[in-house]
């Protein structure tokens, strides 16, 4: 027993990094109706950038953690600004603007291989991160709380952002109505910079906090992607809390899942997961229960 309840909670934790990679995959996708695939490398190169500012320039922890979000907003915002602007001044299909993401991904990965080479890195760890808690049969690190608080916080702080700045309101009002949004006068292409910086950001956080936990690889951006899309597919579109809704329960399901399986199972835990709501709750857990 003691040991499904160590397994549930590391299921939590794993899934407020999920929440994290979710909330920036729904930022873009449930305003702007693109599939961001370029978002993991943005998740890729943010944690080299931690890395190489950490263990390589010995920089102090949080000038390292500045500088890894102000590179992936600055990548993210120049993403929106000089290809998928672009393409939309073109008439792009989604179809095209999705294969140009894709290829930014694989272009970013290579350059990542370029300069660090294929090997995973690992960060060094605070003593403070090492040191953990213990309650009843239950153990949690420091690392893992903080990665829970930062979740939670930026959970909350994202949804105070779009529901109580001007800026929230017209990044909502241009995921309900980009026509609308254009007419009462809204600079679509600045809120759209927004929302990508915004996305950037956050997986700027989760990729610290995963670098931290485990490293970071050139193909971590591509597991962060999947992870990300079936977090925000089985908790909904509809709404911010969907992606994290769905990231904690990808979280937990997978780990308490290998309870009597091999944990390489994981990822397919996972995808069975996405199948079975795809069967059963194409709208997510929050979102309307009937489609008409």
């Amino acid at each position: 027993m003691g040991e499904l309840l160590q397994l549930t909670v590391n299921g939590l934790i794993a899934g407020s990094a999920y929440a994290l990679l979710a909330l920036g995959f729904w930022v873009v996708y449930g305003t702007t109706r693109t599939f961001h695939f370029a978002h993991g490398g943005v998740y890729t190169l943010g944690g080299y950038v931690f890395y190489h500012t950490l263990a390589v320039l010995e920089a102090p922890f949080v000038v390292a953690v500045a500088a890894t979000l102000l590179a992936t907003a600055l990548l993210g915002m120049g993403i929106e600004r000089f290809l998928y602007r672009p393409l939309r001044a073109i008439g792009a299909s989604d179809m095209e603007i999705l294969l140009s993401s894709l290829g930014l991904y694989v272009l970013i990965e290579n350059l990542v291989i370029i300069v660090w080479k294929s090997d995973p890195r690992l960060v060094p760890v605070a003593e403070a991160f090492q040191r953990g808690l213990a309650l009843g049969p239950v153990w949690i690190t420091g690392l893992q709380l903080v990665g829970l608080a930062a979740s939670l916080a930026l959970w909350g702080g994202l949804a105070l952002f779009l529901r109580r700045t001007r800026v929230g309101k017209a990044i909502r009002a241009l995921a309900a109505d980009p026509e609308m949004t254009e007419i009462v006068g809204i600079n679509e292409d600045r809120i759209r910079l927004v929302v990508y910086g915004v996305a950037s950001v956050l997986a700027g956080c989760s990729v610290v906090l995963a670098a931290i936990d485990t490293g970071i690889a050139p193909s971590s951006g591509m597991s962060a992607l999947l992870i990300a899309t079936i977090s925000v597919i089985v908790g909904g579109t509809a709404a911010v809390s969907g992606g994290v809704a769905g990231g904690f329960l990808i979280g937990v399901v997978e780990n308490v899942g290998i309870w009597k399986i091999a944990s390489e199972w994981k990822q397919a835990i996972a995808f069975g997961v996405l199948a079975a709501f795809i069967l059963l709750r194409p709208t997510g857990i929050l979102g309307p229960r009937n489609l008409k």
